[in-house]
């Protein structure tokens, strides 16, 4: 007998049409979770989401935005209280890249990034969070980056938004700590998704790539059990163990070199 809504757990998964966004719905509703996708690619969104029906007893439910414009948390809160009345896992996973020199980049594209990595997220934590200290129960996952534990030349904006991502993931992740409620700032680092070819930026890489799968197995197995600042396999343990150690003035100098050769795309 198929168990109802109200006793499956919910999760709303933001740039949920590909890449790691659709990685985590395909493994929270291999657990049993109803889920609310969004992104603003409706067509792959709908293909995702009648795969999942068909497979898995969950239901899935779709909202077509962009996240990136002003009051778009507000509009996304309620869209889930439409549909369910508590918040079991928020992934903030929606985001893209920009490559290039920061004085290059348009105005535009840099106040869409600041509004989507930063406004929304932030907006949107403040407005489910109270549900889940309230319940004593929930998660939020925020997809950074392992570019954040590094200052990135040709990619400063995107690297210092994931650096505020977890930074504030491991502030509010102590906040919440009595409550029973679990917050986790994600780090992978090149992952085998379309990010690069969106950013402009060849995926090379000299410790090789991660997959979808990988990274969003680690992430959810540490939900609640593992550190706050998640990374990815050795590769991860590696980078953050130079961030720590290598005086940041040569890491930005060498991360300059590297960008400048693999700008491009292909």
């Amino acid at each position: 007998m198929e168990a109802s809504e109200d006793l499956r757990p919910f999760a709303i998964i933001t740039g949920a049409s590909r890449g790691l966004g659709a990685e985590y719905a395909r493994a929270l509703a291999a657990r049993g979770y109803d889920l609310l996708l969004v992104s603003r690619d409706k067509p792959r969104m709908d293909r995702l989401a009648s795969d999942l029906a068909g497979r898995y007893p969950v239901t899935v439910d779709m909202e077509a935005a962009d996240l990136a414009q002003p009051e778009a948390a507000h509009r996304l809160y309620a869209a889930a209280r439409q549909r369910r009345g508590a918040l079991d896992l928020l992934v903030n996973n929606a985001g893209f890249g920009l490559v290039g020199e920061f004085v290059d980049m348009p105005m535009a594209r840099i106040q869409e990034m600041l509004r989507l990595h930063v406004d929304t997220i932030v907006e949107s934590i403040r407005l489910f969070l109270p549900g889940m200290i309230e319940r004593r129960s929930g998660g939020i996952i925020n997809v950074s980056s392992i570019a954040g534990l590094f200052p990135l030349p040709c990619m400063a904006e995107y690297a210092a938004t994931k650096a505020f991502l977890i930074s504030l993931s491991e502030a509010l992740a102590e906040e919440v700590r009595p409550f029973g409620v679990h917050i986790q700032a994600c780090c992978p680092g090149s992952t085998e998704t379309d990010f690069h070819t969106t950013a402009g930026v060849r995926p090379s890489n000299p410790l090789g790539l991660q997959t979808p799968a990988k990274v969003v197995a680690v992430s959810l197995a540490a939900l609640g059990r593992g550190p706050t600042v998640v990374t990815i396999g050795w590769r991860g343990r590696v980078l953050a163990l130079l961030s720590r150690v290598v005086p940041r003035a040569w890491l930005a100098r060498a991360a300059a070199r590297r960008m400048r050769t693999s700008k491009g795309s292909d």
